[in-house]
């Protein structure tokens, strides 16, 4: 018989809801910034606030990207509307 024994961790769990509409690319820009750099609680005060930079650094070009994305999808939508024969329907993607 094999006996494994492994830590548990227990973490927090964060939940974030909108309402009545879905996530900006500067909500979900902060979001993955959160995730990618972590400042702990108690570093060095110099060491937190180059990291806090960094952290704003990263925010803003995922925040970029994002905005990209949503952009070029929104040509591919209304590029495939056109070809579709619903020019018309164009508009209601902010065109």
């Amino acid at each position: 018989m094999i006996n494994v024994s492994s830590p548990v961790l227990v973490g927090g769990v964060q939940v974030q809801t909108t309402q009545s509409r879905g996530w900006t690319t500067e909500e979900l820009a902060q979001r993955a910034a959160d995730k990618i750099v972590y400042v702990g609680d108690r570093s060095h005060p110099a060491i937190r606030e180059q990291a806090l930079a960094f952290k704003e650094s990263v925010r803003q070009v995922v925040s970029f990207y994002l905005k990209e994305a949503v952009e070029q999808d929104r040509i591919t939508v209304a590029n495939k509307l056109r070809e579709a024969g619903h020019p018309e329907l164009v508009h209601l993607l902010g065109e």
